[in-house]
């Protein structure tokens, strides 16, 4: 188990790790368009990718399709498929975005303006193609939510500090990394974990002598 609060693992993670927001695909998207389904097809553009790739299908797709489910609904879905081949698995992508273009336009603003977490998230999840890192990482970016979204680099990070088993499932990194950090600290956490876990904690080769948590990490304390 890693040797330091979450209050404290955070102000490490703060004090040694830099990055600039347009890093992120989703913050990207809000600049550009800042509507909440771009932003859902932000995250989507973004699963099994880099954000790198997924910024450059993300400005494509707005230069040839819009930022609206009314373009996305407009568009064939041949035409979003090559707006967003940067990303990987774009015909797959296109799809859900199709999908969701549909499903937004027909109550999406309806389902949103009410502010209910729930109701949006079993909304979210009903759609196929959208699963529970897109929804979490869409809640707590829009509704401050207290969730925590998983992606590879915080599952990896969560084990190896041992805060959940190795088979642990996706629920379970979730609620232990929110109980972890807090509800206060969680989106920021989220992408701090994803910071560290591009520089240092690689799923191969990690750099754990270099790490900033290095000292309180079960991980590489095993290492050395």
């Amino acid at each position: 188990m890693i040797k330091a609060s979450g209050k404290r693992v955070y102000e490490l993670l703060k004090k040694h790790l830099r990055y600039d927001e347009d890093e992120f695909v989703v913050y990207v998207a809000k600049d550009l368009a800042n509507n909440p389904f771009v932003i859902l097809v932000s995250i989507i553009l973004s699963q099994n990718t880099s954000d790198k790739n997924s910024i450059r299908a993300l400005k494509n797709y707005i230069n040839e399709i819009g930022s609206t489910c009314d373009d996305a609904l407009r568009a064939s879905v041949e035409a979003i498929q090559k707006a967003i081949r940067p990303a990987g698995l774009y015909k797959q992508k296109a799809t859900t975005i199709k999908r969701l273009a549909i499903e937004y336009c027909n109550r999406g603003p309806q389902i949103l303006n009410n502010n209910d977490i729930n109701l949006i998230k079993m909304w979210l999840l009903s759609i196929p193609g959208i699963g529970r890192k897109t929804v979490d990482v869409f809640l707590q970016l829009l509704y401050d939510a207290p969730v925590f979204a998983v992606d590879t680099h915080a599952a990896r990070i969560a084990k190896r500090w041992g805060l959940v088993g190795d088979k642990a499932s996706y629920d379970e990194i979730s609620h232990a990394l929110l109980e972890f950090f807090g509800h206060e600290h969680a989106g920021e956490a989220h992408r701090l974990l994803i910071v560290l876990g591009r520089r240092y904690c690689k799923s191969r080769k990690p750099r754990c002598g270099e790490c900033p948590l290095r000292e309180v990490c079960p991980y590489a304390q095993r290492q050395s």
